[in-house]
């Protein structure tokens, strides 16, 4: 996004008790994934109305399109959980440790790919069809 001249920013889902989301995702062979907390970039984008403008996040882990905050908190199963927005250079919400280069992102991320490549050599790719 950055590269794209786009201005990305955060927004971080922590759940009201550890490991208390629960998404249901065809992403996943389980077809759910449960989590503590949860992190998904945001653009502000224009709407049908030339000055309207809307927050979208963008979460291909779950959604094949951008979403609104409230849709993608909707789907987590913890009505209580919290939402926080932030810049996009945070790299962890509780320490508000910053990775202006994306240098951390990146290397976080390509940890990741490999578990989900090893994953999809297992099991095979996602979307899983016996999922909802």
């Amino acid at each position: 996004m950055v590269a794209m001249g786009l201005n990305p920013r955060k927004v971080w889902i922590q759940a009201q008790y550890p490991a208390s989301l629960h998404t249901l995702t065809r992403n996943n062979p389980h077809c759910f994934v449960n989590w503590g907390w949860h992190v998904a970039p945001t653009l502000c984008v224009r709407g049908r109305h030339p000055f309207r403008r809307q927050t979208m996040v963008i979460d291909p882990s779950l959604f094949a399109t951008p979403v609104t905050e409230a849709t993608w908190k909707g789907v987590q199963g913890d009505p209580n959980a919290t939402l926080t927005e932030t810049d996009g250079s945070i790299f962890w919400l509780w320490s508000n440790g910053t990775d202006p280069t994306y240098a951390q992102t990146d290397q976080v991320l390509a940890t990741y790919r490999l578990a989900l490549a090893a994953r999809s050599a297992q099991q095979g790719p996602s979307p899983y069809a016996n999922c909802p």
